[in-house]
């Protein structure tokens, strides 16, 4: 909970300094759709990046690798119900090929290792840091269009942040605060400026862009930049199961790439839609 408390704070303080204009300028919407940042902020911080945290201490990489890639089938159902949202055959198959291919990465195309798999607390908490995640992507599409980039990272940071304090406290007195090292510095120093500024705020843009379900396929490519990192930066082998995991994560985006995507639903009906000639991406 330190880590996901601290990872919010340390965003946020990087880019006040930059948009705190805007933020202000947008406050009366953040006022009036403060319900549904503050379900985004809960969903991002202490279920979602605070879980998955959490989750690492009670579970092995790879019964945690096997759970994340939960997080697209549930981003697909969460944005039928909440978006209404579908999916074709070539999106669903490739969720199918690149979940398959993320299964021989994590199981080094041993099936034994699948056939043990066995659930744990670690694995649960794990289970809902996805659903976390996936709420937070498809309800990114609920916003209204007046909020946008930065604002929108901020504003779900701030009530995130709000949530995640109080559960941060309650660690702090029965278990210990995050401890007041070099290693603490930097781990939080990376996670909230690299992982919490820069990956966050280009996923945002790219569910706002495509889609929380072709968005969600990125989750997929975590096993693929970790076999390759794992290659150049440790000395590890590659092996024939790498080539073939690979393969079939590249495929699998590719499928899901190929379907189109509803446009965000308005959140702000008093507001005049955009031209026709506006794409997704200029909203983003």
């Amino acid at each position: 909970m330190g880590l996901g408390f601290w990872r919010i704070m340390v965003a946020s303080m990087v880019l006040l300094p930059f948009y705190w204009r805007p933020f202000i300028e947008a406050w009366p919407l953040i006022c009036k759709h403060w319900k549904l940042l503050l379900v985004m902020g809960a969903a991002l911080a202490p279920l979602g990046n605070a879980a998955v945290y959490l989750a690492y201490n009670f579970t092995t990489a790879i019964n945690g690798g096997i759970v994340a890639t939960v997080q697209p089938v549930a981003t697909v159902l969460l944005s039928y119900f909440l978006l209404s949202e579908f999916i074709n055959r070539a999106q669903a198959m490739g969720i199918a090929v690149a979940a398959s291919g993320v299964l021989v990465i994590i199981s080094a195309g041993d099936i034994d290792v699948l056939l043990s798999f066995r659930p744990n607390i670690g694995d649960l908490i794990m289970l809902a840091a996805m659903f976390g995640f996936a709420v937070h992507n498809v309800l990114l599409r609920r916003l209204p269009k007046g909020l946008r980039g930065a604002v929108i990272l901020l504003s779900v940071q701030m009530f995130g942040a709000m949530v995640i304090l109080p559960i941060y406290i309650f660690e702090m007195i029965i278990y210990k605060p995050v401890p007041l090292t070099l290693e603490a510095f930097t781990t939080i120093a990376w996670i909230g400026v690299v992982v919490g500024v820069g990956a966050v705020a280009s996923m945002n843009t790219a569910v706002l862009a495509l889609g929380p379900n072709k968005a969600s396929m990125s989750n997929y490519m975590r096993a693929a930049f970790t076999t390759i990192l794992a290659i150049v930066i440790l000395g590890e082998n590659l092996r024939p199961f790498h080539i073939v995991a690979l393969a079939l994560v590249f495929i699998g985006i590719f499928l899901m790439g190929r379907g189109r995507h509803s446009p965000p639903p308005s959140a702000a009906p008093e507001k005049a839609e955009p031209p026709a000639g506006q794409s997704g991406s200029r909203t983003a």
